[in-house]
């Protein structure tokens, strides 16, 4: 059977468990995750949570979408078009938050700015549109099929 590139769309607070249930039943998915450290009580805390809330990714065919949408967490699945585009945003998202601590999801920039490859520093090869911030340089990475993106704060010297 040919198998297919899913966002999942899912309950609120519900990807992890979602994550969870795919793997139990031998179902290729990825959730995109950074960590977020807290002080809480005097004692630090980690906490995983999801690039893109409400979001994972799936590959399945016909029979494991239709288990997957029996497991009751699933809101939406949206079929990837276009999957070797979007995983290769999704790398450039996750490098981005491996590099950097000053980051945020935004709405998806428009492609009117000027695209740029960041040549130097530890997010190069990191691709998006620039955008100027308070005075400051920032790098926004699309992900054009869930139209969200991610804003990276950058050094002008890094941009080419």
């Amino acid at each position: 059977m040919v198998k297919t590139w899913y966002f999942v769309r899912v309950k609120p607070r519900a990807e992890k468990r979602m994550q969870a249930w795919l793997k139990g039943s031998r179902i290729w998915n990825y959730l995109p995750v950074y960590v977020n450290v807290l002080k809480v009580q005097r004692r630090t805390e980690r906490f995983e949570n999801p690039i893109f809330p409400g979001y994972l990714i799936a590959k399945m065919d016909a029979a494991e979408r239709v288990q997957a949408l029996k497991s009751n967490l699933v809101v939406l699945m949206i079929p990837i078009d276009k999957p070797r585009e979007v995983i290769h945003q999704l790398r450039q998202v996750v490098r981005a938050m491996k590099s950097s601590q000053e980051l945020k999801n935004v709405p998806m920039a428009s492609k009117a700015g000027k695209f740029v490859k960041i040549k130097s520093g530890p997010m190069a090869g990191l691709e998006g549109y620039v955008v100027k911030r308070g005075g400051k340089l920032a790098v926004v990475v699309n992900v054009e099929a869930l139209g969200t993106a991610i804003e990276v704060a950058v050094s002008p010297d890094d941009v080419d």
